[in-house]
């Protein structure tokens, strides 16, 4: 029974994890259609402030730009025309006199690796609100449709709750993931995507109340004492999990805003992906977003709640 096995791999993950704590390895399901990268993740979570991301292991990250190839916010490829992003990085009248570009399939803001495509449209969420930051999320469609021939791009996959509700995913005391080429401690951008690990926060924890205004379309993401965050220029970018059950990453979080960043009383607030799955379907239509689990081999299409239910809570102990 797949349950079984993968809780036993699970398990054994965990217990090696308390003696081999420089560095975590995340595989992912080749077979699937989104979700999974070239390379497989490379986490160091003791790192403070992150880490350079392993070459080509997050082949969804998007980098927005303007003029001469200047970057301004992050995103996600979710299907071959369309990336998801912050609504707040294209919401200044002046954006849409600029040509924005997405550059896919890169780690680098300086090299010519990958594709470089226009975007045609913007498409904020109707109910954006600058003041709270509210629905903070837009889709942008491009002028001509990403090549998935190279194995270093790859769709990000949104969230299947399998009954969880949507005001709950992430759960609380969630590990996640967050990729950018922002700012690191207010320096100047970083020319290689870095990566951070974090933990999802209640609304009810000081740091979390401090930041959030909307507890049902935001969530707080941060770690005790501070030094780990998302910072200007991360913006638009994903907030990702990883499921041990599908072994796919998933959407989480839309990297928003926050106060300052990595300070210890201030958790960083982000839009929350699964509250926005039928909008995405209206915008994109059938241009082929894929929800976690969905068309992927090697894995159950039917899987048991409760063994969901255990590794989700397992992943939630880990030693990071």
């Amino acid at each position: 029974m797949i349950c079984i096995s993968q809780f036993i791999v699970f398990v054994t993950a965990v217990v090696l994890n308390q003696y081999l704590v420089q560095a975590t390895i995340f595989s992912c399901n080749t077979t699937a259609p989104c979700g999974c990268s070239k390379n497989a993740v490379n986490i160091n979570s003791r790192i403070v402030g992150g880490e350079p991301a392993a070459s080509h292991s997050w082949a969804w990250a998007v980098s927005l730009r303007v003029r001469n190839g200047l970057h301004f916010c992050g995103g996600s490829i979710i299907s071959p025309h369309y990336v998801l992003t912050a609504a707040h990085c294209v919401d200044d009248p002046i954006m849409s006199m600029l040509t924005i570009t997405a550059a896919v399939g890169t780690d680098s803001l300086t090299d010519s690796v990958g594709q470089r495509i226009s975007v045609s449209s913007i498409h904020k969420h109707p109910g954006y609100n600058k003041l709270t930051h509210a629905n903070d999320i837009a889709i942008l469609r491009l002028k001509k449709a990403i090549s998935f021939q190279s194995s270093n791009v790859g769709k990000l996959c949104l969230p299947a709750l399998n009954g969880i509700v949507a005001t709950d995913f992430p759960l609380v005391n969630s590990n996640l993931v967050a990729v950018g080429w922002g700012k690191t401690e207010f320096a100047d951008d970083s020319n290689v995507l870095r990566q951070v690990t974090v933990t999802a926060v209640s609304s009810t924890a000081p740091k979390c109340a401090n930041s959030i205004r909307d507890t049902k379309l935001q969530f707080c993401a941060a770690v005790n004492g501070g030094g780990k965050d998302t910072c200007q220029g991360d913006s638009g970018g994903p907030l990702m999990y990883y499921s041990y059950l599908y072994r796919q990453w998933v959407i989480a979080g839309i990297t928003s805003y926050g106060n300052g960043c990595g300070l210890a009383n201030y958790a960083g607030v982000y839009a929350r992906a699964s509250m926005y799955i039928d909008w995405i379907k209206s915008i994109v239509g059938k241009d082929g977003v894929v929800i976690m689990g969905q068309n992927a081999a090697n894995i159950s299409t039917m899987p048991n709640v409760f063994c969901l239910a255990l590794v989700s809570v397992l992943f939630m102990m880990r030693l990071f």
